[in-house]
């Protein structure tokens, strides 16, 4: 057992986004074979955005789209270590560089800061034995379709998680104001909504785990790609909501407070410390530590980082749209409503494009599901992460 960190190496340069990977003028902005020998392939290209890539031990390197036949030398997978021959990373600091750590090290992202990098391949050589694939580009779609609906399965997650820490600062930060959302509505209202929020594309989270299917040659579970595209779109579309109301319940203190320094200040601190206290049974220093700990999730450069790699994490809200529309039996829908108005079936299964069910194994309103697989599980007490 060895413990390996493997980083996920899919999101190309991609260049021009109009044109396929064989239009671009400059190959390299995707990942491409560019010669085979007998012992393996030597490939080049540019992964743009590898999560983590500086702290990895190997890259999993996979196509990023659904390729032709034209793009055959672009549909490769394979795994290559990170210190392979050829591999440049370049990477920003996790968390936020550049702030003043003597007194005032961010609360939340100097331990859980996160790195992304550039990963640039430079006639990397690769041996047959770590190739799953070279050229078969008729298993690029599927593999990026499977791939990206475990990567949204995932980020519901992981944002609620997110969504927990506001929710948990905001009642902090209420009480350390000296109210009780619990008495006022207009503290009250915000705070539910984020709860709402937060729980609301968990469920979708956990509805896409209880409904998944379970592939009969890998042995593997497939989360149920409707609702895990509906809960990432939720949380993608509503992060910046979710700041929002962190900010609202909170107050302008989480970015009015005099900066770290001022707490050592023997010329301001004991002033400060008097003045800027509100519930008297929390320390001031006890109600800036929440403060700042808010700033630094919502307010800060690693706040920005959360809400944009939120939204297009695991893809753009274009695409989860493209993929909730694609799998939704509409067509069961219709056949309800038809049943209603006592029309019928208008036409034979599939002679109507727009009415057609398009998800593999939804042929009626329940759905399908694989002999013997229970389809509830017990489920976790509401906002509590298992």
């Amino acid at each position: 057992m060895q413990d390996l960190a493997l980083g996920i190496a899919m999101t190309d340069a991609k260049g021009d986004r109009s044109r396929k990977p064989h239009q671009q003028a400059n190959p390299d902005t995707y990942v491409h074979i560019v010669e085979r020998k007998a012992g393996g392939v030597v490939i080049s290209g540019t992964k743009a955005i590898v999560t983590g890539a500086p702290y990895m031990h190997e890259f999993l390197v996979m196509p990023c789209r659904n390729m032709g036949p034209e793009d055959a030398d672009f549909a490769v997978c394979c795994a290559v270590p990170v210190d392979a021959p050829g591999i440049t990373i370049v990477a920003r600091p996790a968390g936020r560089p550049g702030d003043k750590v003597e007194h005032g090290e961010p609360l939340f992202s100097r331990r859980y800061g996160q790195s992304t990098g550039v990963v640039i391949f430079d006639k990397v050589w690769v041996p047959w034995e770590r190739v799953f694939y070279a050229g078969e580009w008729e298993h690029s779609g599927s593999m990026t379709y499977n791939y990206a609906t475990h990567h949204r399965h995932t980020c519901i997650a992981a944002r609620a998680g997110f969504g927990d820490l506001l929710i948990g600062a905001g009642a902090l930060m209420c009480e350390a104001n000296g109210f009780d959302p619990g008495l006022k509505s207009n503290l009250r209202e915000p705070m539910v909504e984020l709860i709402k929020i937060t729980e609301g594309f968990y469920a979708c989270g956990v509805a896409a785990s209880v409904y998944g299917t379970k592939d009969p040659c890998s042995g593997s579970f497939m989360p149920e790609p409707v609702f895990a595209n509906i809960g990432k779109l939720l949380l993608a579309t509503q992060i910046y909501d979710m700041h929002r109301l962190a900010h609202e319940v909170s107050g302008g203190l989480i970015v009015a407070l005099p900066g770290p320094d001022e707490d050592h200040n023997p010329a301001t601190a004991a002033r400060l410390s008097e003045v800027l206290r509100a519930n008297p049974e929390v320390p001031y220093d006890k109600r800036i530590e929440v403060a700042r700990f808010i700033e630094d999730l919502t307010a800060s450069y690693q706040g920005g980082w959360y809400s944009v790699i939120s939204l297009h994490g695991g893809g753009s809200p274009a695409a989860m749209k493209q993929e909730i529309y694609r799998n939704y039996p509409v067509g069961n829908k219709v056949e309800l409503v038809e049943r209603l108005l006592e029309r019928g079936v208008l036409a034979p299964s599939g002679a109507r494009a727009i009415t057609r069910n398009r998800q593999p194994g939804r042929c009626c309103d329940q759905g399908c599901s694989v002999p013997g697989q229970p389809m509830m599980v017990p489920l976790p007490e509401p906002g509590r992460r298992t």
